[in-house]
């Protein structure tokens, strides 16, 4: 075959290459190489220039070129390194690519010659081809004349031609790929016919290669080599002896064998024909690895005699081997001054470790005559090496091949990561088997020699570091200049076009209309529309006007009707707490009415005021009518609804501040408003009524505005201002211009991207706005809204942080100078470091240096911060300097910060100058005495004054910069008086702070001693000067200096030095960070030792402990008792409630309901009587119930006794009589209104049918594609099931009993024939049950779930709990066209895609079925009507709007729709509809308004209570809870 191959090659034509190669000139041997024996014997390096963090080659990869011209910075960096200084003749080169131009490495030959480096020995690379034999699990190579083994072969003999070598002769050839002698060695028997190696694949296919490599280069017969430069050339056969395991048995007999039998022809019962006929010139290419100590643990020279030996006997003449040898530039790890790690890379320079081995094979091949070469195996450390030999190895698969180290890193230079097992038990790091170590520095390639004198020569001299750099191709780099100076042009152009041609289309369209561009914009007069305001209380009637401007509406008429359905709505809202606020104080009247004359003596004095109070009241309260009353509650309403409004004027008056442009505000006027809001006793109910509706409808009218309260008061200023102010006139009429209203909305809705500029209707270019920037501009008193604020982004937000946190960063590294103080005399850390630097009061030493270089680097750092955060700040706050609002900076701010950076810089100075500072001798570790007596206690006074003087003007600094004593934001809470009044004052607020301050001062003592004993401790010995010989700062550390590998300054860029620095670096940053972030865990440990201790003094640990008797004996129990305590003598009919809502929702079985309330001596329903049995009243052990109902009862009980002992405020007392919900003289009217909104988008409302009885298929525990539509993307959407149960039988796993109890309470009520619950599971998964009884199952699945009903029908509880009360009853049976307790208690589910096509059928049908089921109870639906919501609700709207009249079919885009459910029509109606110009969530792309926040402004719209409760999905609520609820809400009156 090999005969076949070369005689085809020969006749093939010569390519175009071969013909410019033949023809070009070889360089002429000169200089000194002239001299220099050719062939063998050599003594050589193995070259190739790596780079730090280059990659190691993959096997199956086309070689790099390590010797053209892209490397021949380093080429000249090395070569005469390596003819000079080594004295090396000859170099092994890694195998090049063969399909390149040779020329390009005719410079590298010729620095080769020039160093006087004459030989070379290329290599071929043949892995890649038994790489791909592994790939394609072939056995066989194909080596037809155009496979691309034999093509790159013929080119490889092409490229090492004589006159291509420029003068540098071949003295051998080689390839990179070894046998594996780990895995052959075992196949070896006593005889090659006896061996199993033969039978070995990869032993196969690696001796198909070679054969194939040998016939090509010296065919039989005739036929001539289709390389004739390597046939007259040795060919080395590559064998990694350092594979052999030593500890085999009879490992060297063995050897002795395998290296026989491949000298042996396969004719001759050998396994080989390497060594025959024309290649008798063949030799070994033997590689070692000498691990640390050899001389123990290896014997290099013992084993290389051995080799050497049994190679000579194996034919007549003896075949002869060269020797590559790798030894590793380690040492044993020493203690100077602490203890190291075991290995350390010896940065001695040294040439024993090298000249050693090269010693042994002199002296074999002298006695052996059989070696013809040394070699050393690396000339340069390569990081990415790992555990490799120089060779490729030929295993049996392409992982074994590439023996990638997983625990290193090609960035890394592994000691214990990356090592290998030679001999017995040695280990080698090949990657620091390198003559001359390597490093990376400022984008230069370094080398550090570890040998001092020639290793061939007599040569000796010191070699400092060599870096080059990398010289990258000039046409890449003309390429890329090219292409980086054409897109800077085409942005540039591309911007110019813009700002030059931005508006020409627009003005080419207006030409074509037949407008003149020229001409100024025309104006659009703006629509005006009138309403009056008419509540349906005649005396909250004045006929004030409200009028509305809009240039966005298309008609006065629209104008109006836009006006009227938010006023409308309002209206009703404004006028319904109105009547709670009068129902509230004629029930607070007759509550002191029911007073008890007498105060006994533990009441004391706040008693007595309060009974005087309550006689003066109850004198009014005998001329009060229903008129005064109104007007009293509407005064209260008043200053709820304009008491934020008032605070803005307060504010805005406070100081002077930048006026709007064209306009000046009278800061009287504002101080006016304020105390007319304050103080509006006296003014008529109707003024104040349409005032608070005037802000009210502002509102809603303003959509997303509601978020921004300030600018709302900016604008409802000046509609004071033009109505002539709050004084009482007449009839007024109050003008609303839309367009202001929404300054700002429209904008965000263009652009809210706060981080690049767009162009703007306006003609500007910028940011995006946000509600922060419209709030601002409201506080600043702008007209137009602005962008008042950059938003930092990248780096800014870095320092943004720093910046915002400083002062808290400032105070740990406080605390960290502090713990440093400590650990120096501690004894923690070395001896030289942390002993005899004396005490706390009296230091010397590195105490004293500590105190003045901690003030110096204190002085810097502040000095850096706040020039940073003056220029920080500046930027950030441009566009609002000279206005008034929180945060931006006054000339005050600007003066303290400035002062502190002159007092920082030089007071920092002046303690330099004034500075002493020492070095510690190293007797001083040891010593107290002698020498080791510091100087400066003789005048330690003077010596620190400068830095103590400096250290207490920087506290006082701190403290009055950083102390707050007012909020940073606008006042919103109640004066002085009235904290007071509730129990808040001077004392109890001082006293508060003192806690406070002693609690943090505790937690930072914590942290000062965790930094002493934890943190510091940990880098004990390690700093620059000690460890890494780098005496940086001199005496200011007060360190001794020490000798290391930094000390001289030409190693300072070296590996070793720059590694002992970065180390030592990254390891105090991380105690800095550590010392920065250990106050988090202390405090969160504070926070569980205190929240403990509080807990169990508020009796709060027994909360759920079911393992408590409950005692509800009438009269004798104390929880009955307790109960009567807090709820009144109804209390049973309260536990009846309570009772029945646990079975309603199937967590207890009736016959547990029924001895729940037997408990109590009431029977379960309110008619039947109890029976002589029944009477029989027990304890209640919870222990005996299930879980969830156990647990309920308990938190609910445990609870009351904290309603008992907390009173809602100073000088109010628990009165059972009147506040009791089931008190004597209990009125509903001293319950506070409360609305509870549930935002939705499209999480699941109630569980359908469907997904109940799906999940037990394999395929429903499979992700599915989104819509499933398969190729939108990953698979998102969640499995149906876990594959083996149906999602219903998942839930009654989890929850058995209540399953159970479902069951009896479906059969008790005569709902289903069997009680027993595995029928009802059967029934319901085989469709044979009620629809009603599905409704049932799907509810109680919903109530364990993750669903909106769960929150919804928790949220009702409240209500159902005030609906179930006598007195309430009794309230509502006057308003028959009420709910009852709709105005005590609303819900509202918001839900954002309800009947839209983002939304769910699904969840459309269960919000209605949830609507129908709970339709006596205050539930309202409001949802939002907009493109792609569905006809029917649209038509539903307008047919509202039609009825309700002066809708005339107008359009609108959106709007708000508020429904409820109607039991007649059996649908929804619609309640109120409230046009909208912007959709729920403003804004384009990712960078719109949070759509939960939207969604609840959806329904803050229409809240009527006075307390307004927000609701997340999944929160579900007892009833029983539901009764406190009342409680709670009078803490807040």
């Amino acid at each position: 075959a090999a005969q076949r191959i070369a005689a085809a090659i020969q006749q093939q034509p010569t390519s175009a290459e071969e013909r410019r190669l033949e023809a070009s000139t070889a360089a002429p041997t000169l200089g000194r190489c002239q001299g220099v024996p050719q062939g063998l014997p050599i003594k050589g390096v193995r070259y190739v220039p790596h780079l730090v963090g280059e990659p190691y080659p993959h096997p199956q990869s086309a070689p790099l070129d390590y010797y053209s011209d892209v490397y021949a910075n380093l080429h000249r960096r090395d070569l005469p390194l390596i003819g000079q200084y080594v004295a090396a003749d000859t170099l092994g080169l890694r195998a090049w690519p063969t399909d390149t131009p040779a020329h390009e490495r005719a410079q590298f030959f010729q620095e080769m010659r020039g160093a006087g480096v004459c030989k070379v020995i290329p290599t071929f690379h043949v892995s890649k081809y038994y790489a791909d034999m592994l790939l394609d699990g072939s056995s066989q190579p194909s080596t037809d004349p155009s496979s691309a083994f034999a093509v790159a072969f013929q080119r490889f003999g092409a490229t090492v031609k004589e006159e291509l070598l420029g003068g540098v002769q071949m003295a051998a050839w080689t390839v990179d790929l070894s046998l594996d002698l780990h895995e052959l060695l075992p196949l070896v028997g006593s005889d090659c016919g006896f061996s199993k190696v033969i039978e070995d694949k990869s032993f196969s296919m690696y001796m198909q290669l070679l054969h194939a490599i040998q016939g090509w280069v010296h065919p039989l017969g005739s036929n001539s080599s289709v390389a004739p430069a390597l046939a007259v050339k040795p060919f080395l056969i590559p064998l990694d002896l350092s594979r052999v395991s030593w500890t085999e048995p009879f490992h060297q007999k063995k050897l002795d064998t395998f290296l026989r039998c491949m000298s042996t022809s396969r004719t001759a019962g050998g396994w080989s024909s390497l060594f025959a006929g024309d290649a008798a010139g063949t030799r070994w290419l033997f590689s070692f690895a000498e691990p640390l100590d050899q001389d123990t643990t290896y014997h290099f020279k013992d084993q290389l005699m051995n080799v050497s030996t049994a190679i000579s006997k194996h034919s007549p003449s003896g075949i002869k081997a060269v020797v590559m040898v790798g030894t590793q530039a380690l040492k044993r790890g020493t203690s100077n001054p602490i203890n190291s790690v075991n290995l350390v890379e010896d940065m001695s320079i040294t040439s024993k470790r090298y000249l050693d081995p090269y010693r042994d094979y002199e002296a074999v091949s002298q006695a052996t005559s059989s070696l013809d070469g040394f070699m050393y195996d690396e000339w340069m450390d390569d990081w990415d090496r790992g555990t490799r030999g120089p060779f490729f190895l030929a295993t049996d698969t392409l992982d074994k091949m590439m023996d990638e180290c997983k625990g290193g890193s090609r960035f890394t230079h592994d000691i214990d990561g990356c090592s290998r097992i030679v001999g017995n038990t040695a280990s080698v790091y090949p990657e620091f088997f390198g003559l001359v170590g390597a490093s990376s520095q400022l984008m230069q390639h370094c080398i550090y020699p570890r040998f001092g004198f020639s290793l061939f020569g007599d040569f000796g001299a010191k070699i400092n570091m060599k870096c080059a750099y990398m010289r990258p191709s000039t046409t890449w780099v003309l390429l890329a200049l090219v292409l980086l100076a054409g897109v800077c042009l085409a942005q540039v152009t591309r911007l110019m076009l813009q700002w030059c041609f931005w508006d020409k289309p627009r003005a080419e369209k207006k030409k074509l209309a037949g407008g003149d561009s020229n001409k100024p914009r025309e104006v659009k007069a703006p629509q005006v529309g009138h309403i009056t305001v008419l509540p349906k209380e005649t005396s909250l009637r004045g006929d004030h006007l409200f009028e509305l401007q809009s240039t966005a509406l298309s008609s006065g008429e629209e104008v109006g009707w836009w006006l009227g359905q938010h006023a409308t709505a309002q209206t009703s809202i404004l006028e319904k707490q109105v009547k709670a606020e009068v129902s509230a104080i004629r029930a607070l009247r007759a509550r002191r009415g029911h007073a008890p004359k007498m105060v006994d003596d533990k009441a004391g004095s706040e008693n007595e005021e309060e009974s005087e109070d309550a006689s003066q009241e109850g004198q009014d309260s005998e001329v009060s009518t229903e008129e005064t009353d109104l007007a009293k509650a509407m005064q209260v309403v008043h200053r709820r609804t304009l008491e934020g409004f008032a605070a803005w004027c307060l504010y805005v008056s406070g100081s002077a501040f930048r006026a709007p442009r064209g306009r000046k505000l009278d800061l009287e006027a504002l101080r006016e408003i304020a105390h007319q809001i304050e103080e509006n006793q006296g003014r008529p109910a109707d003024k104040l009524f349409a005032e608070a509706l005037l802000l009210r409808v502002m509102e809603s009218l303003g959509e997303q505005m509601l978020q921004c309260p300030e600018r709302l008061s900016y604008l409802l200023f000046h509609i004071f201002q033009e109505a002539g102010g709050l004084y009482d006139i007449g009839p007024t009429t109050f003008s609303i211009d839309m367009d202001k209203l929404h300054d700002g909305l429209v904008q965000m809705n263009i652009h809210s991207n706060p981080y690049t500029r767009q162009k703007m209707p306006s003609g500007k270019w910028e940011f995006g706005l946000n509600f922060d920037d419209i709030n601002e501009s409201g506080i600043q008193c702008r007209d137009s809204v602005a962008k008042t604020f950059r938003e930092p982004a990248s780096l800014m937000v870095v320092i943004d942080f720093v910046l915002s946190y400083r002062v808290a960063i400032m105070i740990k590294l406080y605390c960290f100078a502090v713990a440093g103080y400590i650990y120096l005399g501690s004894h923690q850390g070395d001896d030289i470091t942390t002993t005899h630097n004396g005490s706390l009061w009296e230091p010397k030493w590195l105490r004293i240096n500590f105190i003045q270089y901690i003030a110096l680097m204190d002085a810097a750092v502040w000095a850096c911060l706040e020039c940073l955060l003056i220029v920080y700040v500046a930027w950030q706050r441009w566009p609002s300097l000279g206005y008034r609002s929180p945060g931006i900076p006054s000339l005050k701010w600007l003066v303290e910060h400035a002062f502190n950076v002159c007092f920082s810089a030089f007071g920092g100075l002046w303690v330099y100058h004034e500075s002493s500072f020492k070095k510690k001798p190293w007797a001083c570790a040891q010593s107290d005495a002698g020498i080791c007596a510091d100087p400066r206690l003789d005048n330690l006074w003077g010596t620190l004054q400068y830095a103590l003087f400096y250290w207490a003007c920087r506290i006082i600094i701190f403290l009055l910069m950083n102390a707050k004593r007012v909020p940073i934001f606008l006042y919103g809470t109640p004066d002085s008086k009235v904290r007071t009044e509730s129990g808040r004052g001077w004392c109890a607020n001082q006293w508060q702070n003192i806690r406070v301050n002693v609690a943090w001062l505790s937690m930072l003592g914590v942290c000062i001693l965790i930094e002493v004993l934890l943190l510091l401790p940990t880098m004990k010995g390690l700093d620059w000067d000690t460890t890494c010989g780098l005496n940086l700062l001199g005496e200011v550390t007060g360190l001794p200096s020490t000798r290391g590998v930094c000390t001289d300054a030409d190693l300072r860029l070296g590996f070793g030095c720059v590694s002992c620095i970065s180390g030592i670096f990254a390891g105090w940053l991380v105690v800095v960070l550590g010392a920065l972030v250990d106050i988090y865990f202390v405090f969160y440990l504070a926070s569980a030792i205190v929240g403990g201790i509080m807990g169990q003094q508020r009796e709060l640990n027994d909360l759920k402990n079911t393992s408590l008797p409950i005692d509800l004996r009438e009269q004798q129990g104390r929880e009955a008792k307790l109960f009567e305590r807090t709820f009144g003598p109804g209390w049973q009919h309260i536990w009846r409630v309570m009772v029945q809502s646990l079975y309603s929702e199937s967590l207890v079985s009736p016959k547990q309901a029924e001895h729940l309330a037997q408990a109590a001596g009431i029977s379960l329903e309110a008619d039947a009587p109890l029976t002589h049995r029944e009477k029989k009243q027990k304890q209640i052990h919870l222990t005996r119930f299930p879980h969830l109902a156990a647990e309920r009862l308990a938190f609910f009980f445990q609870s009351l006794k904290w309603i008992e002992k907390n009173q809602p405020s100073k000088g109010k007392h628990f009165e059972p009589a009147t506040d009791a919900l089931t008190g004597v003289h209990f009125d509903p009217g001293s319950i506070p209104s409360l609305t509870q909104i549930i935002p939705a988008y499209n999480e699941v409302v109630i569980p359908s049918v469907e997904f109940l009885r799906s999940g037990a298929e394999q395929e429903d525990a499979r992700n599915s594609s989104p819509d499933d539509q398969p190729g939108l993307g990953d698979l998102t959407v969640p499995p149906q099931g876990d594959g083996v149960n149906t999602n219903l039988a998942f839930m009654i796993s989890q929850f058995p009993d209540e399953w159970v109890f479902l069951a009896k309470r479906l059969h008790a009520e005569g709902w289903v024939q069997s009680a027993e619950s595995q029928d009802l599971y059967h029934d319901f998964m085989k469709n044979r049950l009620s629809q009603e009884n599905i409704v049932e199952i799907r509810f109680w699945a919903a109530m364990r779930m993750q669903s909106v009903a769960k929150t919804v029908i928790g949220a009702l509880q409240c209500g159902r709990a005030l609906a179930s009360l006598p007195k309430v009853q009794e309230h509502y049976r006057q308003f028959p066209e009420k709910r009852v307790a709709e105005d005590h208690v609303e819900v509202i589910l918001a839900h954002q895609t309800y009947g839209h096509i983002e939304g769910s059928e699904k969840n459309d049908e269960a919000v209605q079925l949830l609507l129908e089921r709970y339709a006596d109870d205050a539930l309202y639906l409001v949802f939002d009507l907009k493109k792609g919501t569905s006809a029917e609700l649209w038509a539903m709207a307008e047919r509202f709007l039609s009825q309700r009249g002066g809708y005339g079919g107008r359009g609108f885009e959106q709007a708000s729709v508020k429904c409820k459910w109607d039991k007649a029509t059996r649908g929804l109606r619609v309640l109120e509809v409230l046009p909208r110009r912007f959709p729920l969530r403003l804004g384009q792309g990712d960078y719109k308004t949070q759509g939960k926040a939207c969604n609840q402004l959806n329904g803050l719209r229409f809240a009527s209570g006075h307390y307004v409760q927000a609701l997340d999905c999944n929160m579900g609520t007892f009833i029983g809870e539901g009764f406190k609820v009342p409680y709670v809400l009078r803490m807040f009156m």
